[in-house]
């Protein structure tokens, strides 16, 4: 367990003393030579200690303390303090600092300080290692699962959500990137400010600017009155730019001054409003092709990828499919007093499924299942069609199905369950719109009238 000390303190004598005892102690160390400098560092990379003089021109230690305090609730503080400044001392403990050291101290309380302050630090740090075990367990605001990976995600969950740093959230579609932004936002101690979640792919260029950064009346065209961005309406809580790789260009500088200014200016106005929100970010796109094609700046993707949390596929973790089946059943099976099943053949089929759609479509898959099955046992018949005609699979009679015919065939029963309604088919097959229609066209239904029965 490396923990990082920042020595904050206008005289370099002190720094460079406290410094040598400290790396000698075997402490990861900076320094900083004011409250001012000490927030740049904190703002820009998580520190585990702050060790602060109390007296220091500008911003004393008491002050830089409160921030502390207030901002990065997990950082302990070390107040050193003039002889004699016993009032100082109290009021840094009663604002929540872990000790204090007269100067000029002596090496052996010195050291003695921060043995005891690592030991706190290791027992919270097993403390908060048995809580995330028990969270694991029982998941996250929808995310579940015991593999590796997912314990991976629980994790940095943990750790991100004390801290202001942006977040990247990177996985395919349907891996459940929202669920762990607001999973995050749950965990934080900013869980009672917003959440504001934004689909940055479903909105136009010139309305998503005015989306997240407002605008004045009189701004452009039909803009008959003032309207506060999403990012300053957030205030202290969460802003999730879902799809950010879908961002336009000059979009994302104006996004990246945001970040690095922590201010917002709405259109056609002429005043700065504070950013106060943590930034949360997601895409299913790999996004360093899209820097090398010149279509993401490289500058905003390392102001975002502060901490980064990759979704594995549902494909690649396979073992947390049957406590994710049995979470939808328990969640969508409607009936308390009946509980609902899964047979062994229905769960084998879907062990067997690669989930192109991931856990969105097992979702969708289960609900469907307890819809149109009989229950209160769901069977392998019960599950849709691209499940039952999977590549290598046979039909009842025994005679072989070719993969297109098994998806002819899938599209078709879906066609019909959804009463030809294109959108719920593809809704119901884990396909997306697009999708759907070039395989209407494909095979030849396009038209209500050229649908034939379902096999």
């Amino acid at each position: 367990m490396e923990i990082k000390v920042l020595i904050v303190d206008d005289e370099q004598s002190a720094r460079d003393l406290c410094l040598e005892i400290l790396d000698r102690m075997g402490f990861k160390t900076e320094t900083a030579e004011s409250g001012a400098r000490a927030l740049e560092i904190l703002e820009r990379e998580p520190v585990d200690i702050v060790l602060a003089d109390v007296r220091m021109p500008g911003m004393n230690g008491i002050e830089l303390l409160k921030i502390i305090r207030q901002k990065y609730p997990e950082t302990d503080a070390v107040m050193m303090t003039g002889f004699g400044t016993i009032q100082a001392s109290v009021e840094a403990i009663k604002l929540g600092a872990y000790d204090y050291l007269t100067k000029p101290f002596r090496i052996d309380e010195f050291k003695h300080t921060f043995q005891r302050l690592v030991e706190k630090q290791k027992l919270a740090e097993e403390n908060r290692l048995l809580r995330e075990q028990l969270k694991a367990r029982q998941g996250y605001a929808g995310l579940v699962g015991s593999s590796a990976g997912m314990q991976k995600v629980f994790r940095l969950i943990l750790m991100a959500a004390s801290k202001r740093q942006p977040v990247l959230i990177l996985g395919e579609s349907g891996t459940g990137k929202e669920l762990v932004a607001r999973a995050i936002h749950a965990q934080s101690p900013w869980k009672d400010k917003p959440f504001v979640p934004v689909d940055c792919g479903a909105l136009t260029p010139t309305l998503i600017e005015s989306e997240l950064f407002g605008h004045v009346r009189g701004a452009f065209t039909g803009a008959n009155q003032a309207r506060q961005g999403l990012l300053a309406s957030a205030h202290g809580g969460t802003v999730f730019l879902d799809e950010i790789a879908e961002l336009p260009l000059e979009l994302q500088g104006k996004l990246l001054r945001a970040l690095q200014e922590h201010e917002v200016r709405p259109i056609g106005g002429n005043e700065w409003t504070r950013l106060e929100a943590r930034i949360i970010a997601a895409t299913n796109q790999d996004i360093k092709a899209s820097i090398d094609r010149g279509a993401f700046r490289k500058d905003l993707y390392f102001r975002l990828n502060v901490v980064s949390i990759n979704l594995l596929p549902l494909r690649e973790r396979k073992n947390d499919i049957p406590a994710l089946v049995h979470d939808f059943l328990a969640r969508h099976g409607g009936d308390e007093n009946l509980t609902t099943v899964i047979a062994n053949d229905a769960m084998a089929r879907l062990m067997n499924y690669n989930w192109p759609g991931n856990v969105r479509e097992l979702e969708n898959c289960i609900q469907r299942a307890l819809v149109l099955g009989a229950g209160p046992l769901i069977q392998a018949k019960d599950l849709p069609s691209p499940l039952l005609y999977h590549a290598g699979d046979k039909r009842e009679s025994g005679d072989a199905l070719s993969l297109k015919e098994a998806e002819r065939q899938a599209v078709i029963k879906a066609l019909h369950v959804a009463g030809g309604n294109p959108g719920r088919a593809a809704k119901i097959l884990g396909i997306g719109k697009t999708t759907i229609y070039r395989k209407l066209k494909e095979y030849g239904l396009e038209k209500p009238a050229s649908l034939p029965k379902a096999a």
